[in-house]
């Protein structure tokens, strides 16, 4: 009781003599703001070293030796110029099927990232034996496109690369009659990305193949899990914690870089919850160390609808159509067969993937 009773005094004391002392309370005004400046001080710190870190890993991110590999025939066909949505110049190729062999639709081909429109000689020259008539483009600041002022491309999807899709969609539609069948896409990395976005916004693409597709939050993700561990000792984002932290930092990252770069970089994962009733044929490497297959699993259960997987044993980043091109071109064949053909065509087609993959497959290897 006694303790009691000195306690109050004492605090009435302190309460007094602050009141009546103003410098007293001033200092523990100076000691919290203080103590507020030190903590947020260092947390700005921390969070630079994360940031600096994280876009660096976006923006200097190796490309894979895979994208400029020269082992197929360069395609010969019509060669177009046509308008960007912006009204600037982006060149194209029509690659006309054999003849005698009946119209099984049209295909435009969208390539990786480093890479040209010649490279659909390593991708769909099977498509083209079957009957399809492949519309290949280059992506601006690729081949003989145009290149903005000050533009730089990157291997990540951005709105420039979809809008260019779109572009070449438009063009196809207004030089083919792609009503009957629709318009299929084969798309290959960054191209399979803009491809897939692009489809989310026209309906006029009926199918999608895509070859080591990825979605750049998730690689992004998985980058700052694998790589910000290593150069920061400040343990905030240890491997046992959840992804909270990486989308955080990912957040402001992308708010950086977008304005940076002057463009968005969407997500393709998102886009592909909208094709619902469009049916997508996933490709990916089993070895691919770039966007491992795991990311391709994960997309292939993200997106409803009619879906196929096929993971290429042994392949690498891209490389599946070399690993293996027999299995490669039939996949093709037989997806777009049955996706894009009418039912008679489909037919036909299936009856001609083996002799006439087989017979070009040394081109693709």
């Amino acid at each position: 009781m006694a303790s009691g009773f000195l306690s109050a005094a004492w605090l009435a004391q302190e309460t007094a003599s602050t009141t009546a002392d103003p410098s007293g309370a001033s200092w523990i005004v100076i000691a919290v703001t203080a103590a507020l400046v030190a903590v947020v001080t260092l947390a700005m710190a921390v969070l630079a070293k994360y940031l600096r870190i994280a876009i660096n890993l976006f923006m200097d991110t190796p490309l894979p030796v895979t994208a400029n590999l020269q082992d197929y025939t360069p395609p010969t066909g019509e060669i177009v110029d046509f308008p960007s949505l912006e009204g600037r110049g982006l060149r194209g190729m029509f690659i006309d099927r054999p003849p005698g062999l009946p119209d099984r639709g049209a295909v435009l081909f969208c390539h990786e990232f480093g890479s040209d429109m010649m490279s659909a000689g390593r991708y769909a020259w099977p498509l083209v034996q079957a009957g399809y008539a492949v519309f290949t483009f280059d992506y601006r600041g690729h081949g003989r496109s145009f290149t903005p002022p000050h533009f730089e491309a990157r291997h990540w999807p951005s709105s420039h690369d979809v809008n260019d899709t779109l572009a070449a969609i438009a063009y196809v539609q207004s030089r083919r009659n792609v009503g009957r069948h629709g318009l299929g896409i084969l798309g290959v990395s960054r191209g399979a990305c803009a491809a897939v976005i692009a489809a989310a916004i026209n309906p006029t693409v009926r199918c999608l193949a895509v070859d080591g597709v990825f979605s750049t939050d998730l690689a992004i993700d998985e980058l700052m899990k694998r790589w910000v561990q290593i150069f920061v000792r400040i343990d905030l984002a240890r491997a046992d914690r959840t992804f909270s932290v990486y989308r955080f930092f990912r957040a402001l990252m992308m708010f950086y870089v977008e304005l940076k770069c002057r463009c968005r970089f969407p997500s393709t994962r998102r886009a592909l919850a909208k094709l619902e009733s469009v049916p997508v044929l996933f490709i990916h490497g089993e070895r691919d160390a770039y966007i491992r297959p795991e990311q391709t699993e994960i997309l292939h259960g993200l997106k409803p609808g009619p879906k196929e997987l096929w993971i290429c044993p042994a392949a690498k980043h891209n490389q599946a159509v070399a690993t293996d091109p027999w299995t490669y071109a039939s996949r093709l064949t037989q997806f777009f067969g049955r996706c894009l053909a009418d039912e008679a065509t489909a037919e036909t087609t299936s009856e001609a993937t083996g002799p006439a993959t087989a017979g070009a497959a040394p081109q693709a290897g």
